[in-house]
């Protein structure tokens, strides 16, 4: 734990330094706002009624990975009614995922949850998918998907 806890840090820290140019941060086109229980289950019953919320963090290596993928997917199906979302759950705020929110052009929000939103949804692994189809959610998928897998379940989502 105390490993993981290091490792997580040390990544944060080298995220950080390495987007600093000039000593400040460039101003990002797609902010991370901050979301609680009451927000999530306010978008999660939202008249767009085809979501797609991604459970994401800065040191989750799979997470970055399938960012592109997602960002692309997203720009192919949003006009079919898609609604994609980010949610990042880093300890260290969204801080730590805005440099690489912003390096990867996502083109859907993203918002920072805390732990009682995390506990109140039981995300247990990352990356972690919800398909929330009127309301409800209907599939909860952990771990690193294909882009052929996600799209297939975009498919089944806008059906």
């Amino acid at each position: 734990m105390t490993r993981i806890i290091i490792a997580t840090l040390i990544f944060s820290a080298f995220v950080l330094t390495t987007s600093v140019v000039g000593g400040e941060l460039p101003a990002s086109t797609n902010p991370i706002q901050t979301i609680d229980q009451a927000g999530l289950a306010a978008l999660m019953k939202s008249d767009k009624n085809r979501n797609m919320i991604v459970a994401m963090a800065a040191w989750c290596k799979p997470c970055r990975k399938e960012l592109p993928v997602l960002v692309d997917l997203f720009a192919r199906y949003r006009s079919q009614g898609l609604n994609m979302v980010g949610l990042t759950l880093d300890l260290e705020g969204p801080k730590v995922m805005q440099p690489i929110i912003d390096k990867a052009k996502v083109n859907f929000p993203v918002y920072w949850a805390d732990q009682s939103t995390i506990e109140r949804y039981e995300i247990y692994a990352i990356p972690m998918l919800f398909l929330v189809k009127n309301g409800e959610v209907v599939e909860k998928i952990p771990g690193e998907r294909p882009r052929k897998f996600l799209e297939e379940k975009i498919k089944q989502l806008l059906e």
